[in-house]
């Protein structure tokens, strides 16, 4: 595991494999799925695990992934943890616009004390 390179070491039929998400990858992704995908959904998790297997191991497809049936839950925290990695590296994610309201007070303060 190596959150700056976003590396993440995943186990699939007994083999360890370096799960990373190239831009490549992330673009792939997003115009087949969006910026959200369904990490519920059994083909999605086999879609997008193959994306991130693809540079060092071509080998798992989507389709073997789905033959070989991995835990779902466990490969699908292990996606989205690497996908954060690919986004953010070790930065804290950030806070969406609807979370920030907090900070808007201030910005009413100020224009009050400017119209003085």
């Amino acid at each position: 595991m190596n959150p700056i390179t976003g590396e993440k070491i995943i186990t699939i039929n007994g083999e360890r494999l370096t799960l990373r998400y190239t831009w490549k990858a992330i673009a792939e992704i997003e115009a087949k799925y969006g910026d959200n995908p369904n990490l519920f959904a059994p083909e999605t998790v086999a879609d997008v695990a193959a994306a991130g297997l693809r540079d060092r191991h071509p080998d798992y497809t989507p389709d073997r992934i789905m033959e070989l049936s991995p835990p779902l839950v466990p490969l699908a925290k292990d996606v989205q943890e690497a996908l954060r990695w690919a986004y953010f590296g070790t930065e804290e994610i950030p806070q969406e616009a609807g979370e920030v309201k907090k900070n808007q007070p201030r910005v009413g303060l100020w224009r009050r004390l400017w119209r003085r």
